[in-house]
């Protein structure tokens, strides 16, 4: 407040003149600097009237302390509170603006401010350096990412030459899909581990295989939906993270729509069938049942969870309006 500082400003200037004051007198008295009668009157008449001055000052300062601190602590709260509201509301465009740093480096600052949460407050600086940092440890994944890629994509072409040209023509369009897939179960295999690692809990004791009726009878049995989908939930319960689990569902939608797909072409697809099956057996560590005793015994488990499961239960918060849906609607408005 105004009226504070201005007391506390008289309030120096008057202990200042005080000292000088008193310092005036005890030289006089001293013998050090004699005083007239009529400067020793009027030193003294000074010195009476601004002490009266200054304690007044004082008390009339420390009424106003007592009754506007609370004013004063919440109207600085406020100030600061939309300093630092605006500090962050237009950090973006501090950031895009800035003209020391690099445009990659800006780009990357962007994106990292895009991810974190609201509740993150990190000054320019310090989100420069994590996009540095993300930059520098980016630029290693994609050239190790590229290698495995490529080594992934060797061994499926060397696996398809176990195959028939004219079967391998009839599933052409999955000859990059497949490697990709393959890939993105690799690197979350690795991460799965490295986290496990990380977090010091048990080791990854590995996925539970899948059994291919499950495939072949996919859209007409409610058992094969089923197994499907507690397999899936358990690989799901298996991914520590929420970027993990976001990765698997992509990769399951993937996996199955390969599977199916070759799977369709019946015997036609069998070799290269195989060849899906060994590569990410080998890089995802993913494997099919094929003992017949585990697999009547998954079939039994199933018709029993099956039992037991409430088919009236709906998805909390379930959304029959979609957003096509409604995109749809307004084209036909």
């Amino acid at each position: 407040m105004k009226s504070i500082v201005a007391l506390e400003d008289m309030i120096k200037v008057e202990e200042k003149r005080v000292s000088i004051l008193k310092r005036q007198i005890a030289d006089h008295e001293s013998g050090e600097h004699k005083l007239t009668m009529l400067q020793q009157s009027s030193t003294e008449r000074s010195l009476g009237e601004t002490s009266e001055s200054l304690e007044t000052h004082r008390k009339m300062l420390e009424t106003l302390l007592a009754s506007d601190l609370k004013e004063l602590q919440e109207k600085e709260r406020i100030e600061e509170a939309i300093k630092k509201r605006n500090y962050y509301k237009y950090q973006k465009v501090r950031l895009k603006r800035d003209v020391v740093r690099t445009n990659d480096n800006k780009i990357e600052a962007m994106l990292i401010l895009d991810e974190l949460p609201q509740t993150a407050e990190f000054e320019d600086k310090e989100i420069f350096e994590l996009a540095l940092k993300s930059i520098e440890l980016d630029l290693t994944l994609h050239e190790q990412i590229e290698i495995e890629f490529q080594e992934i994509k060797k061994d499926f072409d060397e696996l398809l030459k176990a195959c028939e040209e004219e079967d391998i023509k009839e599933l052409a369009t999955l000859n990059n899909l497949i490697p990709i897939v393959v890939l993105h179960f690799s690197v979350l295999l690795s991460n799965i581990k490295e986290n496990l690692s990380e977090e010091k809990k048990a080791t990854f004791s590995g996925f539970p295989k899948f059994e291919d009726w499950w495939i072949e009878e996919l859209w007409y049995s409610h058992q094969a939906y089923f197994g499907l989908y507690k397999w899936k939930s358990i690989i799901e319960n298996i991914c520590t993270t929420t970027d993990q689990k976001k990765a698997w569902n992509n990769i399951f939608s993937n996996w199955i729509f390969i599977k199916k797909l070759i799977n369709g072409k019946g015997k036609l697809g069998y070799k290269y069938n195989f060849a899906f099956d060994t590569l990410i057996e080998k890089k995802g560590e993913l494997e099919e049942e094929i003992e017949e005793a585990n697999l009547l015994s998954m079939e039994s488990i199933i018709k029993e969870l099956i039992k037991n499961e409430d088919f009236n239960k709906t998805k909390k918060n379930h959304n029959i309006d979609t957003d096509y849906l409604l995109y749809k609607r307004d084209l036909y408005k």
